[in-house]
């Protein structure tokens, strides 16, 4: 249940905001391709589409995103013995973006760690990445774009 709320705010996300995209790539293509792993992928013009039909909801959200250039999701659910292979293609994948640790929450055995890379005296993320571990389903969701923190969390307050 976690991670699909996780899931849904991610999308909602990238569906409020203002967008001024560009050519999106899918850096987890080799864990796509595995055998009953999903792969999610929303276009710069869906995410255009969404966020002049969602802007009205506000609270904050859609000043704190600033613009997103890719989004992809993965998740294994469907056949856990593919989950120690999509983990090995997933987290050097991560690991080389030189993430800093946001939340880190370990709740019997379930694992969520999010991560952000912010542009250096600012408090914009460039990248976010959301990883969600269980033992029976591994989930990653990747967004790249100018995301500023400090708005984003304002905007949860209402």
């Amino acid at each position: 249940m976690k991670k699909f709320s996780l899931l849904v705010i991610a999308v909602l996300i990238t569906l409020i905001m203002p967008q001024r995209s560009i050519a999106q790539s899918k850096i987890f293509k080799d864990a796509a391709k595995i055998d009953n792993v999903t792969s999610v992928y929303i276009s710069p013009t869906l995410l255009k589409f969404g966020a002049r039909q969602l802007r009205q909801l506000g609270h904050g959200i859609d000043e704190a995103i600033q613009q997103i250039s890719e989004f992809e999701i993965i998740t294994c659910d469907e056949d856990v013995a593919k989950i120690p292979e999509v983990k090995r293609i997933c987290r050097p994948i991560i690991k080389s973006m030189k993430c800093e640790v946001l939340l880190d929450v370990n709740d019997e055995g379930d694992k969520t760690t999010i991560y952000a890379k912010i542009i250096p005296n600012s408090d914009i993320a460039e990248l976010i990445f959301v990883e969600v571990d269980e033992p029976d389903e591994y989930t990653v969701i990747y967004i790249k774009g100018k995301i500023n923190i400090t708005k984003l969390a304002a905007g949860y307050s209402y």
